[in-house]
């Protein structure tokens, strides 16, 4: 892997100027010092310039959707798509006033609010002394945020600012990402670290706070505030898995409603989330599209069985083969370049995946695609993954760290542990896991926003746009409520797709991950046993 310098970039893109819209696509940056949207590097005058409030700017890259409303002397911003599936908003506009109204009755009506809202998105506030900012309920909008030279910069791109402000990598990101074992287990960055360290990762279920006459950043937990109580009887649970199916069509119905002159269409795999999604848009059928591709050999499981479910339905499919011959892929360095620019220089991209990125971005199949990622938050995830039955009741950092990634050598074992006890420190209390587990939150807020954010919006929207019907809060919390034990064998995607659309489970088809194996199970777990364990001297953390 390689750090790609603003000067090198510059070079680059000025002898391939058709990727200069790549580069940061889909991104903006809110910050109080005003910048240069020009013809020269980052921005090649893809970018737009607006004021928000008494001091801030906010750019966005042209593909970016971005909405302000103003009310009172508040600004009120989303950035990125949202809609409410509660009450069946599918207007940015509408959405703000709704979210100005309920934060003119107070901040937790506010925050329930927002905890409406699906889609990919940043959103907040400016008043005359502040910025109030957060994510979406798993991050999928990278946010990261911090104070540079005494200007706030909040951005989706780390490698944008460090472009425009000249930093540099530090020395333990530098080493980590060039260890021979960083591509394991996903290449996502420890605690709340960006690649440089004046930035730091939004974590989803908190908001950033900056009061302008301090110049600070306050960084403050919103949910959950109190204990989420599963499900006790069968017949609560059959009406959460009712409710679940009513929201989710009202998701789907949403969608369609939101975007009726795009080709939107939903990614379908035969696996257990993608059918769920599927079950869930069956009053919309004819207003949306499906497809499947393959770029390997595994793949082709995944995409001819939803072929098979789809006919049973009676709804028309496109497969795409991604080719293994292909003019485009003369550019394939280049776009390797960008690709990793946009996503920090912290990991080189799957060669596959870069394929499938830049066939994709000149072939797009759809202008708006359903992803049915977050909905494995409704499972027992990683007691599946490593064939556990109990884990700690409280966390520590090298138990983290090694569920993190493979760590080998003293330095980089030590050094991350010193990052996951601080992020522990930093966004955990003894109350927050008591209201909800430390595994459910190591998921939500760690690796759904730092390992799957970074991919959504470093990697995946350069092609096309992208949507994620699951992520929402009160949605996923709902899923939350259902025991453990049900969620470990999948009961809730099973149940809702039975109940949603019974012809999907009348073909018992099911693609289960072929790399889930017995031998990588027990080889993960006997890591995360004997790893966890080494610690240099640091004492186990105590909440």
């Amino acid at each position: 892997m390689s750090y790609y310098s603003a000067e090198e970039m510059k070079k680059t893109l000025k002898d391939y100027p058709k990727f200069q819209k790549r580069l940061y696509c889909r991104g903006f940056l809110i910050t109080n010092e005003k910048q240069n949207v020009n013809l020269e590097y980052p921005f090649y005058a893809n970018w737009k310039e607006e004021t928000i409030g008494y001091s801030f700017y906010m750019y966005t890259h042209k593909e970016t959707y971005a909405y302000t409303y103003e009310r009172n002397q508040v600004i009120y911003f989303i950035i990125g798509h949202a809609y409410d599936p509660y009450n069946m908003l599918v207007d940015e506009n509408e959405i703000l006033k709704k979210l100005a109204s309920a934060r003119e009755k107070s901040e937790a009506d506010y925050w329930d609010a927002e905890s409406n809202l699906t889609g990919v998105f940043c959103v907040g506030y400016v008043t005359e002394n502040q910025i109030v900012y957060t994510t979406d309920c798993a991050g999928m909008q990278l946010v990261y945020h911090g104070l540079i030279s005494d200007k706030l910069y909040i951005t989706s791109h780390a490698k944008l600012v460090a472009d425009l402000k000249g930093l540099k990598q530090p020395e333990y990101i530098e080493r980590l990402t060039t260890n021979k074992y960083w591509h394991y287990w996903g290449t996502w960055l420890p605690g709340d670290l960006s690649p440089f360290d004046e930035l730091k990762r939004m974590v989803p279920n908190h908001f950033g706070s900056y009061e302008k006459k301090q110049n600070s950043i306050e960084v403050v937990r919103f949910y959950p505030t109190e204990k989420i109580v599963e499900t006790k009887t069968q017949e609560e649970y059959e009406n959460t898995i009712h409710e679940l199916g009513n929201i989710m069509s009202n998701t789907m119905e949403c969608i369609a409603k939101k975007w009726p002159e795009k080709k939107v269409s939903i990614s379908v795999t035969g696996g257990r989330d993608s059918m769920t999604a599927l079950s869930c848009a069956n009053k919309v059928y004819d207003k949306l599209h499906y497809f499947s591709y393959i770029s390997n050999v595994d793949e082709s499981v995944d995409a001819y069985a939803a072929k098979e479910i789809l006919a049973h339905l009676g709804l028309e499919h496109e497969l795409y083969e991604i080719p293994e011959n292909w003019d485009g892929y003369k550019d394939l360095p280049v776009f390797k370049k960008v690709m990793e620019c946009n996503n920090g220089c912290i990991g080189a991209n799957n060669t596959n995946d870069l394929k499938k990125r830049l066939y994709f971005t000149e072939n797009p199949p759809c202008d708006m695609e359903i992803k049915s990622w977050v909905n494995e938050m409704g499972r027992g995830w990683y007691y599946n993954k490593y064939n556990k039955k109990k884990f700690p009741q409280y966390p520590y950092a090298s138990y983290w760290r090694a569920m993190h990634k493979v760590y080998v050598g003293k330095y980089l074992i030590k050094e991350t542990d010193n990052v996951f006890a601080e992020y522990l420190r930093k966004y955990y209390d003894k109350k927050t896991f008591d209201n909800l587990s430390w595994l459910e939150l190591y998921f939500w807020e760690f690796a759904w926003s730092g390992g799957e954010g970074i991919f959504l919006t470093t990697e995946h929207r350069v092609s096309y746009d992208i949507t994620i019907p699951f992520n929402n809060r009160k949605y996923v919390e709902l899923m939350l409520t259902v025991p453990l034990e049900k969620r470990k064998v999948d009961d809730i995607p099973i149940d809702l797709i039975t109940y949603m659309e019974p012809r999907i489970a009348e073909t018992g088809i099911t693609v289960h991950d072929i790399s889930h194996t017995n031998f990588r199970v027990f080889v993960v777990r006997n890591y995360l046993e004997i790893f966890s364990k080494i610690r240099f001297g640091r004492k186990r953390e105590k909440f």
